[in-house]
């Protein structure tokens, strides 16, 4: 869905910076980020078709979680031998 910022946001949602956002700009974003920024006052829907900023999602904490759960779980399972033909 696309935006633009009328005033700037604070904090964080979905895992995305809010401070990234520049006033008065125009970005591409999800449809719950956007309606986030619309209720709160800080965006205001935009019907444009020029190419407009696209915010990469932070998920680095996310994935450093998911990769710690997989390395956890891994360590818990034996290891197997293999069968001699």
């Amino acid at each position: 869905m696309r935006i633009r910022i009328v005033r700037r946001p604070p904090g964080q949602v979905d895992g995305v910076d809010l401070h990234r956002f520049e006033l008065g700009a125009m970005y591409d974003v999800t449809a719950s980020i956007a309606t986030y920024l619309m209720v709160g006052g800080y965006a205001e829907p935009v019907a444009d078709t020029t190419p407009a900023r696209v915010v990469p999602v932070d998920m680095t904490t996310e994935i450093r979680n998911r990769v710690r759960h997989v390395s956890d779980k891994a360590a818990e399972i034996s290891r197997k031998k293999k069968r001699q033909p």
